[in-house]
């Protein structure tokens, strides 16, 4: 996961467990216009993702291997070139 979780942080010191969900994009309503593939998932595939999280006791999840492995990627990239790729617009 990424340093990025402010909920973490607050609850840490609390009984309150927080658990970080990454599910990627999702083929619901909203998306439907964007072209289905490998990048999709859907909400079945992801609540079942959330709720073997959930039960294992882990601190967070990126429902698909290859959100993980984008994020993975373009968090270890330096900043000038993530400022270059333009993904933050």
């Amino acid at each position: 996961m990424n340093g990025r979780m402010p909920a973490r942080e607050r609850f840490a010191s609390t009984p309150i467990r927080t658990v970080a969900i990454l599910p990627g994009m999702l083929g619901i309503k909203m998306t439907a216009s964007i072209p289905k593939g490998a990048l999709v998932s859907s909400p079945e595939a992801v609540a079942e993702d959330i709720c073997r999280t959930l039960n294992s006791g882990r601190d967070g999840r990126y429902t698909s291997l290859l959100w993980l492995s984008i994020m993975m990627i373009i968090n270890l990239l330096p900043w000038p070139i993530l400022k270059r790729l333009n993904l933050y617009s």
